[in-house]
């Protein structure tokens, strides 16, 4: 059986990305930009070869909790709540418990049902009542449309859904920690390397980190991934503001609108690529 491997960093890379994620944040006053950061560098902290740790993002995540729960309006920050959900959790599965965080997340439930039925089935709104519920927050999952139901379990159609249709689907899977057989872990696969050569990253590595949490391993998943590895910059950043031709030394609107994003996104598949290493290897008796 093949066997995928989690993303190759060294502890010198996961250093380099780490300070660059830090410098960014700490030259921002955007609370998206301070949340992305963190989470990231709190996806690095996981890494064997990492030499960062958790007890050195406590304090941060403290004080973004803090400066959310101050914020005269944050409803209008724009922040993603999977990020500031996964922050909460991965700093709570090392023994660290921020409080305004969980003051942050412990808002989202009564909040998400407030929302119309309709949009609970959504698959973004049905992941973060995942997550929550996974958490011991009171609230539960609705169940997809019927509609969304019978895709979800029709793979041989994903090909044809638009891009909006595919990462709702993503969204469905990861929600209901659907386990993928070989042939749609190959789907969604395929679909993140054609998505990759679009250069549309965001999608692809959704896609690729839910063959990783729920699927198998495949050829195309590993050719998927090395794309994503040879994005790196020298500096720690991933990511080129156009893929064939390297521009001038990028001002702070494309470090926040391109790199930054990408190298979320690499260093969120260093994390969930590590841990389905484990569990391929627990699988396999090695």
């Amino acid at each position: 059986m093949l066997k995928t491997p989690p993303l190759s960093i060294s502890a010198e890379d996961a250093a380099s990305t780490s300070d660059y994620l830090k410098g960014l944040s700490e030259r921002s006053s955007n609370l998206v930009v301070v949340a992305q950061s963190l989470f990231a560098r709190c996806c690095l902290s996981t890494l064997p070869e990492s030499r960062l740790r958790m007890e050195d993002l406590h304090a941060e995540a403290i004080d973004l909790g803090n400066r959310i729960l101050s914020h005269p309006q944050p409803d209008q920050l724009g922040m993603d709540p999977v990020l500031v959900i996964e922050i909460y959790r991965l700093l709570k599965e090392s023994g660290f418990e921020a409080g305004s965080m969980r003051a942050v997340v412990e808002r989202m439930a009564p909040e998400l049902l407030e929302h119309p039925e309709e949009m609970q089935r959504l698959g973004r709104v049905r992941l973060i009542a995942a997550k929550l519920e996974a958490l011991g927050f009171p609230i539960r999952q609705a169940k997809p449309a019927k509609t969304m139901a019978a895709m979800l379990k029709s793979p041989e159609k994903w090909f044809s859904a638009p891009a909006a249709e595919i990462a709702e689907i993503a969204d469905h899977v990861l929600a209901d920690q659907r386990p993928l057989d070989l042939l749609s872990s190959r789907i969604l696969a395929l679909i993140a390397l054609a998505e990759l050569r679009n250069y549309r990253i965001d999608l692809g590595c959704v896609l690729l980190r839910t063959v990783l949490q729920l699927g198998q391993p495949c050829p195309e998943s590993e050719d998927a991934l090395n794309f994503i590895a040879l994005q790196r910059r020298r500096d720690g950043r991933y990511g080129f503001p156009n893929q064939f031709v390297e521009s001038s030394e990028p001002g702070d609107d494309q470090h926040l609108k391109i790199y930054l994003p990408l190298t979320v996104n690499a260093v969120w598949l260093h994390s969930v690529g590590e841990l389905s290493s484990r569990r391929w290897q627990v699988a396999v008796g090695a």
